[in-house]
């Protein structure tokens, strides 16, 4: 049955938002454990230099899912304002558009991508076993680039007009499907990483399926191609997606830089930096869920002329990034023991975990300020915002002070340093995308709507 129009404009704000959140933990639960699950069943190979190699695959891998989501945020951005002015056939050419545009992005950064792996890996600093295993893991998982890119855009899609239900079994099909394959290629047919690889492929695969089929043949939200309007439609969707991408090429910077300064400390360092970069994502995955749910929220009510609901969104949001924080980082801090047993961390790699658990977690409490501020910029027409505060996160935050952590401290410093940066910064966009929401009026509903359609014509 196909979603009304307009859908987040009246009722609860925070039903909406526990709604919309609720799913989307689920869907990115299931995405983000797709990454755990090849960790877990490596790790039980007992091979330090496999997960080392997993770790420093992961910045190019971080990279693949940016691009996704620059893409996937362009289609939440458009749609969701086309929704709110309630004009779903321009919404649906807008779905056809960004997904067009995606998919040819998606095949030429797959062959270069591809092909300077190898040379990625050693400006890493990537050496012997732990560089081949990267190579072959990204070599492979990158051939999936474009599905991952149609999958994300239409969870997006999805999602934009309120069917999250569909959009979070898509991710949660995919999760399934790993977790099968992961054991049967790895050790059953004794294909170790690439088995590992494979079964990535495979679950991404099945994730854009059935999101995919959601979105054609269940709400019917693709519109006709249009060559002339698309031409049109482009500076649109890069007014989003390139400020988008441009801000999420930081992070796997910053990875980078982070598994180069990790690499001066041997593998176990490198093992540790790896764990974290997995269990991270999937502890704290309701500060990724929280902006998917509140983009459409946004996006409807600020098309719609709603300003006070828009600000009351934030009220909501401050309260459960506190919330959910307190009760992840006691959980890390109780279950530390078993995350490095359930690993098969080595000594030196258990000690670096227990400063994870122990002192720097709390500081992730304000990635979720981060992540809500740029999507509050990226919906009301401001994703260059979203893109400065991002990249100097980054650029002026995580790696300087990673650098002067890992000067003075070693790998502990490392991971204060960038612990540091995230604060330092997610306070900033924090403040700055609250008080824009404070004072948003009519004229930055005007400038908002003119950066989403451009040129183009609404229909």
């Amino acid at each position: 049955m196909a979603m009304q129009s307009q859908y987040f404009v009246s009722g609860s704000i925070l039903r909406h938002i526990f709604s919309m959140a609720h799913t989307s933990m689920l869907a990115l639960v299931a995405m983000v454990l797709v990454d755990a699950l090849d960790l877990f069943f490596l790790s039980l190979l007992r091979d330090v230099e496999i997960i080392a190699g997993l770790g420093f695959a992961w910045p190019i891998i971080f990279f693949t899912l940016a691009v996704s989501l620059g893409i996937s945020t362009a289609m939440t951005a458009l749609v969701s304002r086309a929704e709110g002015l309630g004009d779903r056939d321009r919404a649906k050419v807008y779905a056809t558009h960004v997904m067009v545009f995606g998919l040819v992005l998606s095949v030429v950064m797959t062959v270069v991508l591809w092909l300077s792996a190898p040379w990625m890996l050693d400006m890493f600093g990537a050496t012997g076993k732990a560089r081949d295993i990267g190579i072959t893991y990204v070599q492979i998982v990158i051939l999936c680039l474009p599905v991952l890119v149609l999958s994300m855009s239409s969870g997006a899609l999805l999602r934009a007009i309120g069917a999250k239900q569909r959009a979070m079994w898509s991710k949660m099909a995919g999760a399934a499907v790993n977790a099968v394959l992961d054991p049967i290629f790895i050790f059953g047919f004794d294909w170790g990483v690439e088995g590992a690889a494979w079964a990535t492929v495979v679950s991404r695969i099945v994730i854009m399926a059935v999101a995919f089929y959601g979105v054609r043949n269940v709400h019917h939200m693709l519109g006709l191609f249009d060559a002339n309007l698309f031409r049109k439609d482009i500076r649109d969707i890069a007014r989003v997606t390139v400020p988008v991408g441009l801000a999420k090429v930081g992070p796997p910077i910053a990875s980078a830089f982070i598994m180069s300064s990790m690499a001066k400390y041997g593998p176990d360092a490198v093992a540790a930096m790896a764990i974290i970069e997995r269990i991270a994502p999937f502890v704290f995955v309701g500060y990724m869920a929280l902006p998917q749910a509140i983009g459409p929220i946004i996006g409807q009510n600020f098309a719609g002329a709603k300003a006070e609901r828009v600000r009351s969104i934030w009220h909501n949001v401050w309260g459960l990034v506190a919330v959910y924080g307190v009760i992840v980082c006691a959980a890390l801090f109780l279950f530390q023991s078993q995350i490095a047993v359930l690993f098969s961390a080595t000594d030196q790699t258990t000690a670096y975990l227990s400063i994870f658990c122990s002192f720097t977690a709390p500081f992730y409490m304000f990635l979720g300020l981060q992540f809500s501020s740029h999507t509050f910029f990226n919906v009301t027409g401001r994703p260059n915002l979203a893109m400065i505060f991002d990249l100097a996160k980054e650029l002026l935050g995580v790696i300087p002070l990673v650098w002067l952590g890992s000067y003075y401290l070693g790998a502990t410093g490392v991971l204060f340093g960038q612990a540091a940066g995230i604060v330092l910064f997610g306070t900033i966009t924090g403040i700055v995308s609250y008080r824009l929401a404070r004072r948003m009026g009519a004229s930055d509903r005007e400038g908002g709507l003119q950066t989403a359609y451009g040129s183009s014509k609404i229909l």
